[in-house]
């Protein structure tokens, strides 16, 4: 049983690197582009502990007042379960930095909570962000997740799932949004793409190493 137990906690910190949290592993650098009805983001994320990433963070915000933000990110993981069958985590991202609209520049201010819970067969996720824009927007944006894999694949395969994603962003013109989306990864390598409810096609791809 120890054996089992301790094959699994290592299959599973693969896991954690192909799904992109917020923090990896000791000096590893994660590249992440995120294309969705919310905008176009880009960020890169340094992990200096096995608590703590810190990172580069910028967005092109469509679908509402179309400002460009940039800011220095903290990540921080909060808790962690490790089960037999699987792993529950709850992360923190932070950011202050300026946002740019129409010629002028407003401090800006972010932070998120990010909660999941995963096995080799299930994914679910919540997301709840804070963001303060000085004079643009002062919002609570939600997503979550929820996604199943149609088979079992091992980490030098390549890995597929299905997932639903549902976003409530109160400052957008398309307040709720419904997104299913396919998910393939590969060792350090993911990709995924979607259509969403408001006819916006989504494409993101991370990169580890």
């Amino acid at each position: 049983m120890k054996k089992i137990i301790t094959t699994t906690l290592i299959f599973f910190s693969y896991i954690n690197m192909v799904y992109a949290k917020p923090i990896s592993y000791v000096d590893g650098i994660m590249l992440m582009q995120e294309n969705d009805e919310t905008g176009h983001t880009i960020s890169t994320d340094y992990t200096i502990t096995p608590n703590y990433a810190v990172g580069v963070y910028a967005k092109q915000e469509r679908g509402g007042k179309e400002f460009k933000t940039i800011s220095p990110q903290l990540n921080s993981l909060i808790k962690r379960w490790n089960f037999e069958d699987g792993q529950g985590n709850i992360f923190n991202m932070s950011g202050v930095g300026a946002s740019h609209y129409h010629g002028d520049n407003y401090f800006t201010a972010w932070t998120s909570l990010l909660a999941d819970y995963e096995t080799r067969r299930i994914f679910t996720s919540y997301e709840l962000r804070l963001m303060y824009v000085n004079h643009l927007e002062n919002s609570a944006w939600q997503r979550a997740r929820v996604g199943f894999a149609p088979y079992l694949a091992n980490y030098d395969d390549i890995n597929t799932w299905l997932m639903l994603q549902l976003d409530h962003h109160p400052a957008k013109d398309d307040s709720v949004v419904v997104t299913p989306l396919v998910r393939f990864f590969y060792k350090t390598t993911l990709l995924e793409a979607g259509y969403s409810s408001n006819n916006h096609a989504m494409f993101n791809w991370i990169l580890q190493f």
